[in-house]
């Protein structure tokens, strides 16, 4: 009988770890642009129009807002544990930029080390207007709309009735 209590209570106690253990297997999620393998590398300076970087690397995930010769293609890779907040381990942007006349002018890799955190800014918008509290906002609709009148048209479907 004590062998069986302590077969049980050891179970007891690696059961809860042999359940956690999967869960610590990191997870990884792709996200963005995957280029089939060689294609980025036969992109030549000065010889391929945009629609050859179309057929051979796909369409950009972006296009400068300002500039539109100058494209971006994105990827990313997150890693997580179980709960915990996904970290990036790896990134890579691709910058094709076009001259005038549609020819690839560079290209230019960029990656983790790159990336630059911005800070967000905490102001808010300023509106026109005054800001109402709830009583006022309920109150202030009071008498402000008309019962409709036989004269007046309704849009949508007839509700049947009369006919003429």
């Amino acid at each position: 009988m004590r062998r069986i209590a302590s077969f049980a209570l050891a179970g007891a106690l690696l059961a809860p770890l042999l359940v956690a253990l999967p869960g610590c297997d990191p997870n990884f999620n792709q996200r963005g642009f995957a280029p089939t393998p060689g294609s980025v590398e036969k992109l030549e300076v000065g010889t391929q129009s945009r629609e050859d970087v179309i057929r051979l690397v796909g369409s950009p995930s972006a296009v400068a807002t300002f500039n539109p010769n100058i494209w971006y293609y994105i990827s990313e890779t997150q890693e997580s544990f179980a709960f915990l907040k996904p970290v990036i381990s790896e990134q890579k942007v691709i910058q094709v930029t076009f001259n005038d006349s549609g020819r690839i002018a560079g290209i230019k890799n960029y990656d983790l080390k790159d990336a630059e955190n911005i800070a967000m800014v905490q102001r808010i918008t300023p509106t026109s207007g005054k800001e109402l509290t709830v009583l006022e906002q309920i109150l202030g609709n009071v008498g402000k709309f008309n019962p409709a009148s036989k004269n007046a048209t309704t849009v949508g479907a007839p509700t049947g009735g009369g006919g003429t």
